[in-house]
């Protein structure tokens, strides 16, 4: 099987290296640019409709700027969370905490008083929906105000920054939400995950489980779970091939043209597998092609920065999110779930993945990009990882293989491009 490797230099001359024939390729974005119905879009912030072969659509919509809708606070937090793929049981335990954190009011400082839109967040002092208490948490939501250029008491704002935690570094208290099928239930995990007050289980139980079943049992002959919900849960039986079998950018992190360039204190080529593998994914799902030097350059200065820590170097588990959205992808949490990731690889995404041991990984930590599905249900990689990396790149792999190294935190996320 042939495969067509790009890069780009500093001095942005095209290089094609290997033994290979070479063909003109431009990255373009892919038919989810398009939806069906651009009033539909318009008004619910979506950004792509993207078909999958077993005849269900799913609508990714902007982490960055919300479009909401709902007659009031509340109907606008569940329609929000309900269009992220989760069930209006689940909305609603989401619900149940903010009623008793800020009672919707994305003002709320901790003590009763109301942020004007020049305020500061103040370590130690619970703020917003979700009173975010510690720097920790109010710094990178005061960045994506910044980025968006919205006031931090926005209220979109807010709700759009509970979801970049929730697949960000919160994902797995997402992942567990999912499994909750009671709002009851789900108030309680999302206090457990995700909020982490001070409240005793007893009273969480009584109070926030209480109100998500109010909410629940307000709303749901109002609000229907969305169509990507189902979409998410129900198993896709098509089959063929996906896209990026060719046509793919793969990027190898020792190319001497940046293993020296810098990430944190450490070196693309030493610690910069999640750099290249989101290179490959930006590089090939949109018009702008971005090297891994790029990447690591962005992500180490970026705030909040994509490094683990300055002295080990190594990339942590927002690099889809902050290099990601600079880059102008949607995502979406798709785990280690195979069906899901099929279904992504089926409607023209990439997938970022990471996990540790035996190749395709590496035992201190790895990223690779799942670029395809074929025929047989076997998937093929983008793997940066020099001359092992390339002979991965010519495997047809399991995914029960890839899937079973991917620990615990089953990191995994969908890219569509928008630019």
């Amino acid at each position: 099987m042939s495969r067509l490797y790009k890069i780009m230099s500093k001095t942005s001359i095209w290089v094609v290296f290997g033994i290979i024939v070479c063909s003109s390729i431009i990255s373009q974005p892919v038919s989810a640019l398009l939806s069906s119905d651009p009033v539909f879009r318009s008004t619910n912030g979506i950004l792509a409709w993207d078909p999958f072969d077993c005849g269900v659509s799913e609508r990714t919509i902007s982490d960055s700027s919300s479009t909401l809708s709902g007659n009031d606070s509340l109907e606008k937090i569940l329609r929000f969370y309900v269009s992220k793929d989760l069930t209006l049981e689940q909305a609603a335990g989401i619900a149940g905490n903010y009623k008793q954190e800020s009672g919707y009011n994305p003002a709320v400082i901790q003590g009763g008083a109301i942020a004007d839109a020049s305020y500061k967040p103040v370590n130690g002092v619970g703020f917003g929906l979700a009173q975010w208490t510690w720097t920790s948490r109010q710094a990178p939501l005061v960045d994506l105000a910044k980025e968006t250029n919205r006031p931090i008491i926005d209220f979109a704002l807010q709700l759009d920054y509970s979801w970049q935690e929730l697949t960000g570094k919160y994902a797995f208290a997402l992942e567990n939400l999912k499994e909750t099928t009671t709002p009851d239930r789900a108030a309680y995990v999302f206090h457990r995950d995700y909020e982490g007050s001070a409240d005793d289980e007893i009273t969480v139980r009584r109070v926030r489980g209480g109100n998500a079943i109010q909410i629940f049992e307000q709303y749901k002959g109002i609000i229907a779970n969305s169509s990507t919900e189902n979409s998410a849960t129900t198993v896709c039986s098509g089959t063929g091939e996906s896209r990026y079998v060719n046509g793919f950018t793969f990027y190898n992190q020792f190319d001497s043209q940046w293993k020296d360039a810098a990430y944190g204190e450490s070196t693309v080529g030493e610690a910069g597998a999640g750099p290249a593998a989101m290179a490959m994914i930006i590089s090939t799902l949109t018009t702008s092609v971005a090297t891994p030097a790029d990447t690591a350059e962005y992500g180490a200065g970026h705030t909040p920065s994509t490094l683990v820590d300055a002295g080990r170097g190594g990339s942590a588990t927002n690099i889809h999110s902050v290099i990601g959205s600079h880059w102008n992808l949607t995502y979406s949490y798709v785990g280690n779930d195979v069906e899901r990731i099929n279904q992504a690889l089926r409607s023209d995404k990439l997938v970022l993945v990471a996990g540790s041991g035996s190749s395709p990984f590496t035992q201190a930590g790895h990223f690779i990009v799942i670029r395809a599905v074929t025929e047989d249900g076997k998937w093929l990689i983008g793997d940066s990882n020099g001359a092992a990396g390339e002979a991965n790149n010519e495997k047809e792999w399991d995914p029960e293989e890839i899937v079973s190294k991917m620990g615990t935190q089953k990191y995994g996320y969908a890219f569509s491009g928008v630019n």
